[in-house]
């Protein structure tokens, strides 16, 4: 891959490698004695900040619109879900808090498995 991604495929297997890094960074700021709310933002922030790399990265605006609409739809945001979005969610759906921070940080290095397959990852 070059130096910077420019394809959809490129994009998606920097973005793959990208939030692959996160479970070992989770490990290394439980070393470091972080909380798990503060492992939960830090992992979200993370993803969140990928993904808005990638989407630079698009030279299709039409694409990059598209991915904006829906995200509008599913989140009420046209850059993803918010931390909050996402610990309210969780929490509606019966976690508690401290489920809910370790499923942010879970979720927060699993992909979309659809966009995977269509890619071919």
């Amino acid at each position: 891959m070059s130096a910077t991604p420019s394809t959809n495929v490129e994009i998606r297997e920097w973005y793959l490698a990208e939030v692959a890094k996160i479970p070992e960074m989770n490990k290394q700021w439980k070393k470091d004695g972080l909380s798990l709310a503060e492992r939960a933002k830090r992992a979200w922030k993370f993803r969140h900040d990928k993904r808005r790399e990638a989407r630079a990265f698009m030279s299709n605006e039409a694409e990059v619109r598209m991915l904006r609409e829906r995200d509008i739809g599913k989140y009420g945001s046209a850059s993803g879900p918010s931390f909050e979005f996402l610990l309210k969610r969780l929490k509606e759906e019966g976690l508690s808090e401290n489920q809910s921070f370790e499923a942010i940080i879970k979720n927060s290095y699993r992909t979309n498995a659809g966009i995977n397959r269509t890619l071919g990852f």
